[in-house]
């Protein structure tokens, strides 16, 4: 039983499913609380204010959203001295990172889960002082809905344009890129660089047996021009059981922090959210906040 809790969620969505989702989630969590404020974002970057400035106060910060509102409370969580537990209820188009947190993805499910939830110290990764708890990535993540009516991306979701640009793409154009870790200095191209904190992106799993959010460890994607084929294939889910080991035209990697330098300036997409450029200086900060997830036979 926790005694006070914040509920914070995204007031830009429609308002009858929010009103829906709201009356669901203080139902469905009712049991297990005391006292819950919500705590309603009016524009961007509120989530980041309220967690920042509000957070210390409460047992439990409930984030009611998609990838977004997660990315901003997970920059406000970041720069507390210590950070109240953490309970995703997805509302988002892809929830990627409360799927790699293995959270149901219907609020009633959710709640009704909560009483076996379990307590882990996620990983958070850091690239130019900003936070993300998914990924960090350059290149064809960030170029595939340029110049895309913003009505059709809004209403089918980022991720889901990607993949659709994806699949009808039939080449794309690679970057020249330097890659400094702890083991040397790679120089070579590239179409897309992907470093995952998470296991989920645009609802395809990368999941593999390497992969943990409290390893320490990014899972680094260096993708070539020759492996765009099975990029393609990664997101349509026809997947080869050997992924990540055999790749060609896709190298893999794991590592605590990199340097990334590109011979142009390329934006930089982190969670779904586009608003800084390269260079990069990423790592990860170790079993940084306290997320609730659950069994993996939910």
């Amino acid at each position: 039983m926790y005694n006070k809790a914040m509920l914070i969620y995204n007031g830009s969505a429609g308002s009858n499913d929010i009103k829906a989702s709201l009356a669901e989630a203080v139902e469905g969590l009712e049991s297990y609380i005391n006292e819950l404020t919500l705590m309603k974002t009016l524009k961007k970057g509120d989530a980041e204010i309220f967690c920042l400035e509000r957070a210390p106060q409460f047992d439990l910060i409930i984030i009611m959203g998609g990838d977004g509102t997660v990315h901003e409370c997970v920059n406000g969580l970041i720069k507390l001295k210590e950070s109240p537990p953490i309970f995703i209820l997805p509302t988002g188009t892809c929830n990627d990172f409360a799927r790699s947190l293995n959270i149901p993805l219907k609020i009633d499910a959710a709640c009704e889960a909560f009483e076996e939830a379990k307590m882990i110290q996620s990983d958070i990764g850091i690239v130019n002082g900003r936070a993300f708890s998914n990924f960090f990535g350059v290149g064809l993540i960030t170029k595939a809905s340029e110049g895309t009516n913003d009505d059709l991306k809004q209403s089918i979701g980022k991720f889901s344009y990607f993949v659709s640009a994806l699949q009808s793409m039939q080449q794309a154009a690679p970057f020249s890129y330097t890659l400094k870790t702890k083991e040397g200095v790679e120089n070579d191209e590239a179409v897309m660089i992907l470093a995952m904190n998470g296991h989920s992106l645009g609802t395809t799993s990368l999941y593999h047996e390497k992969s943990s959010l409290t390893d320490g460890l990014l899972d680094v994607y260096l993708i070539r021009e020759a492996g765009l084929s099975l990029l393609k294939n990664l997101f349509s889910k026809a997947t080869s059981p050997t992924f990540p080991e055999e790749m060609e035209g896709i190298d893999f990697i794991q590592t605590d922090s990199f340097e990334l330098q590109i011979e142009q300036k390329e934006e930089i997409d982190i969670d779904g959210e586009i608003y800084m450029e390269t260079p990069a200086e990423v790592r990860l900060e170790q079993k940084s906040l306290p997320f609730v997830t659950f069994p993996t036979d939910q």
